[in-house]
């Protein structure tokens, strides 16, 4: 039977790529959108629940799976209390508000180097996250955890462009658990996401490199 999946964060970098896949998808029969503003996008099987808030934009309806892609940088944020509100509470506030609906998939971008005891701000807060949704009690919590993530963004981020033609180069070169650190394709990380969505593993599953790859096929 065709699927119910809701994406948030269907307007950042692998979220917009997550979209068409879904919309083209045969074993999904409707995407629900998160977002602020609504998409200038018709579509069929395209369904949108905007909002200024997006957890007051959730409605009490069936999903069989969530695509959570929220995400920003703490330059863009302004500060670490808005990073925090994007990149956790938001998170962790649909993974309830899911489990509250009954809906028993869960799969979410983290990042190499995550842990809640982390001196990182980024990568503690991140291992905070993964834990949280640990505890929701999902019976498939995929949590992905790529390094670098390239592709077309809308901002410029000079600093990210460096580190990413660095990694691109030294790939080749990066084996056994280094092999994690390389620079993932954002379309790539996008497939293995909806493939985790529609298809299932039980328990809890965490995905880097080698594993977002063979899971986008």
């Amino acid at each position: 039977m065709p699927k119910t999946i809701l994406l948030a964060g269907a307007t950042g970098l692998v979220g917009s790529a997550v979209l068409p896949l879904l919309l083209a998808d045969e074993r999904v029969g409707k995407a629900v959108v998160l977002v602020r503003r609504p998409l200038n996008l018709v579509h069929p099987k395209l369904e949108q629940w905007a909002g200024e808030n997006l957890l007051d934009a959730l409605r009490p309806e069936a999903v069989d799976a969530v695509i959570c892609c929220l995400g920003t940088t703490i330059k863009k944020a302004g500060s670490q209390a808005a990073f925090i509100a994007v990149d956790k509470t938001l998170p962790l506030g649909i993974a309830r508000w899911a489990k509250d609906q009954g809906v028993q998939v869960f799969c979410g971008i983290s990042a190499m180097g995550a842990a809640s005891g982390s001196r990182i701000f980024y990568n503690r807060v991140k291992g905070e996250v993964e834990e949280e949704l640990e505890k929701t009690g999902f019976r498939s919590l995929a949590i992905f955890q790529p390094s670098l993530l390239t592709g077309p963004r809308k901002e410029r981020r000079s600093g990210e462009g460096i580190a990413s033609g660095i990694l691109r180069a030294a790939g080749p070169f990066m084996a056994g658990s280094l092999a994690n650190y390389r620079a993932m394709p954002h379309d790539v990380l996008a497939k293995a996401l909806v493939q985790a969505a529609v298809e299932p593993a039980e328990g809890v599953k965490r995905y880097r490199y080698r594993a977002i790859l063979g899971l986008a096929g």
